[in-house]
């Protein structure tokens, strides 16, 4: 008997589901947990903590940590320690466990520390436990975690990114979209496996503990609490936050590692949101550009019907035809009934699109802040989504898509203070719209709605800190803690700091630091590059180092091609990303001014969604020469981003 394809497709999402199932069951069975855990500082104070311990400490010396861990029936003995500063001695169930074999070096890894096999003197159940820590001041803490728990909750990642490939691959869109989004995923997951919650974060601490106040108490905490911690950020990304964790437990999740992960694993769902909103912005970027080849050296009429259309090829969002004038059909036969090419074909036909969509997904930085636990990665998700239904309002003028981009846009705002950059986009392309139709009445109605829904969410986002600002218990609407900065953060506030890019410490220096001149720090247009590559992070592989070395080299000259492109580009192929440039505009802007009046440095991580705007303009920079008859620059062009993008790869791979 044939299986038809419908059947094997269930079949198949049927048998992933089980296994996911079985793994977070194993999962449970084979994790570590902790309870009544107490931290005993030099001077004698003690403090009920939790693991995985990690803390700023108040006092330099000996730590004493106690507590108890529950073993699951599958654990295993294997386990990883990894202490911050040194381990000097384990203590297990009264029994002294030999630390001798294991280097110094290695009690001292606060990255990855070391496996050791505690056999079976780790039993089944309750254990009590003692360790001595060293800290020599910073932050301080120990992570014990299961082997055999990590493997399997890796595992079971890579087995959700098989199923969400599967699906991907049967959904109806075009092989190349297929192809960059399963790419995106694997690379992001790849990525998530070898980085841990607590690695490469921005006070994922404070973060967390704001998830788990409204996971008990659903109620936003009082606007005081705004003046620190992360309860100053509007709620939206906590909600989920809370509503994953609650999830998470409910399945049986008691370990605070394995909750992190899933939270990890919110970060990853929306920064595969954000590559999908990117290469769907970029997709119609490129069929943009097809259509106007198309149609080409026929008259002006059809050229601007082209144009008004090029976001439904044929077929509108819900796959209905479009009642497009016959001899536009007609020009357009290739693009409105496609035949089937193969993979080749596909690759051939669409190579240009591949080749910039994997610049952006593989594009450092939205690689290593998509798994981090915080706010980010919902507002870039949200932030792209916004972008490409403004892109549809200005290009079509359809209410319904004005609709969506406030409401999206309301969302951003209402998740960090980055998307009110959305509303001067909105506002603006409303404004020449208004003027060049000159139908004022028209879009002054059109405009109600939105701005209610808008001021909704600035109520949301700005409220409290306007409420504590008129009170005096806030001295910025927005930036509360320059005085808890400190002082070796802060970098020169002059013309010298904004008008000066330094190259050869760019490209010598393969990272840079807040904290070090040497590698940038004091030039802002040093720092926000270099962080818009790597993040503010350093990286101690030397395939890492390399390849970053070799990407800062290649990024510059992108940014030398776009800006020789934008001279030559045609003012009607500007207009056509006017919503793209001019958020990236404001995203410039808005951290430039925050640097001004902050005076430490901001990293690109603020305004990472720009990247869909460089990415564009790299883009059509390329066609631009195309249309110019220059194909040798068009082809050096097409060179310097593949190049990049398997720069790209060595660096996560090296990581």
């Amino acid at each position: 008997m044939k299986i038809n394809r419908i059947t094997y497709f269930r079949i198949t999402i049927f048998l992933l589901l089980s296994l996911i199932t079985i793994l977070v069951l194993a999962i449970k069975k084979s994790s570590l947990t902790y309870h009544d855990i107490t931290l005993h500082s030099p001077s004698g104070v003690i403090s009920a903590e939790q693991m995985p311990l990690y803390k700023s400490s108040n006092e330099t010396g000996i730590y004493v940590l106690k507590g108890a861990i529950e073993k699951g029936t599958y654990a295993g003995g294997n386990v990883q320690i990894i202490p911050d500063d040194e381990i000097i001695s384990l203590q297990l169930n009264a029994q002294n466990i030999s630390l001798d074999d294991i280097p110094e070096s290695s009690r001292r890894d606060y990255k990855n520390g070391f496996i050791f096999n505690l056999g079976e003197k780790l039993t089944v159940g309750e254990n009590k436990f003692e360790i001595i820590l060293r800290d020599t001041g910073g932050m301080m803490g120990i992570s014990i975690k299961s082997s055999r728990s990590e493997n399997l909750t890796i595992l079971l990642f890579l087995t959700i990114g098989v199923l969400i490939s599967y699906i991907i691959f049967h959904l109806n869109i075009s092989l190349s979209f297929k192809l960059l989004m399963t790419c995106a995923l694997l690379i992001r997951i790849f990525y998530f496996t070898i980085t841990p919650p607590d690695t490469r974060t921005h006070d994922y601490t404070e973060h967390l503990e704001y998830s788990e106040y409204l996971s008990k108490h659903w109620l936003p905490p009082s606007i005081e609490n705004a003046t620190g911690g992360a309860y100053f950020h509007p709620p939206l990304y906590y909600y989920t936050g809370a509503i994953v964790l609650k999830v998470s437990e409910q399945l049986g999740a008691t370990n605070k590692q394995i909750l992190e992960r899933a939270q990890q694993g919110l970060s990853l769902v929306y920064s595969l949101g954000f590559v999908f909103f990117g290469l769907l912005i970029l997709s119609q970027l490129t069929r943009l550009h097809k259509n106007t080849f198309f149609s080409e050296g026929i008259n002006c009429k059809k050229n601007i019907i082209s144009y008004k259309n090029f976001f439904y090829v044929g077929k509108n969002r819900l796959g209905k035809l479009i009642n497009y004038p016959q001899e536009f059909i007609t020009i357009n036969k290739d693009i409105d009934e496609p035949k089937k090419i193969g993979f080749i074909g596909e690759i051939k036909k669409n190579g240009l699109f591949l080749t910039i969509g994997a610049m952006f997904i593989f594009w450092p930085s939205s690689i290593i802040h998509g798994t981090r636990i915080g706010n980010d990665p919902l507002l870039y998700c949200l932030f792209a989504a916004s972008l490409y239904y403004i892109i549809l309002w200005f290009q079509l003028d359809q209410k319904r898509d004005l609709m969506i981009a406030s409401i999206l846009s309301a969302a951003t705002i209402i998740t960090k203070a980055n998307g009110e950059v959305l509303i001067a986009v909105i506002a603006l392309i409303g404004l020449y719209k208004m003027i060049k139709a000159q139908r004022w009445a028209h879009y002054f109605k059109l405009s109600i709605l939105p701005s209610i829904i808008v001021l909704i969410a600035l109520t949301i986002t700005i409220g409290p800190g306007l409420a504590l600002k008129i009170q005096g218990k806030r001295d910025k609407l927005y930036i509360d803690n320059i005085n808890n900065v400190s002082s070796a953060l802060q970098v020169g506030n002059t013309a010298a700091n904004y008008l000066w890019f330094d190259t050869k410490i760019f490209i010598t220096q393969p990272f840079t630091s807040p904290w070090d001149d040497e590698k940038g720090r004091q030039y802002f247009w040093n720092y926000l590059n270099k962080t818009g590559l790597f993040g503010e992070f350093s990286y101690s592989s030397q395939l890492s180092t390399n390849a970053a070395t070799v990407t800062s080299a290649l990024y510059l000259m992108m940014v030398i091609y776009i800006i020789f492109g934008i001279y030559h580009m045609r003012r009607e192929t500007i207009k056509q990303q006017a919503v793209l440039l001019l958020a990236g505009f404001f995203l410039l802007a808005g951290i430039t001014y925050m640097r001004m009046t902050f005076p430490v440095n901001i990293d690109f991580r603020y305004i990472l969604p720009i990247l869909i705007t460089f990415s564009a303009l790299y883009y059509t920079s390329i066609m631009t020469f195309l249309q110019l008859g220059a194909t040798r620059l068009a082809g050096i062009g097409i060179a310097l981003a593949i190049l990049f993008s398997i720069s790209n790869l060595l660096f996560v791979f090296g990581i």
